[in-house]
């Protein structure tokens, strides 16, 4: 498994979990966030960060090389 399917099943763990539910459905119904699920939240974030860098990567890679004008 590479890295980029790594964190893509790290972040539909999270993503799925009750922390990431609670925390998210808590700000809609109950006002602020429960601070001991910001965690969960962070976590999500920096994953979904560094899957677009890697995905962003990857598509410079497929990229032809440009021809010096």
């Amino acid at each position: 498994m590479d890295r980029l399917e790594e964190l893509q099943a790290e972040l539909r763990r999270l993503l799925h979990s009750f922390e990431y539910a609670y925390a998210m459905g808590a700000r809609r119904t109950m006002g602020e966030r429960d601070p001991r699920l910001d965690w969960v939240v962070e976590r999500v974030e920096a994953l979904e960060r560094e899957i677009v860098a890697l995905r962003a990567a990857a598509a410079d890679d497929d990229l032809p090389p440009q021809a010096d004008r």
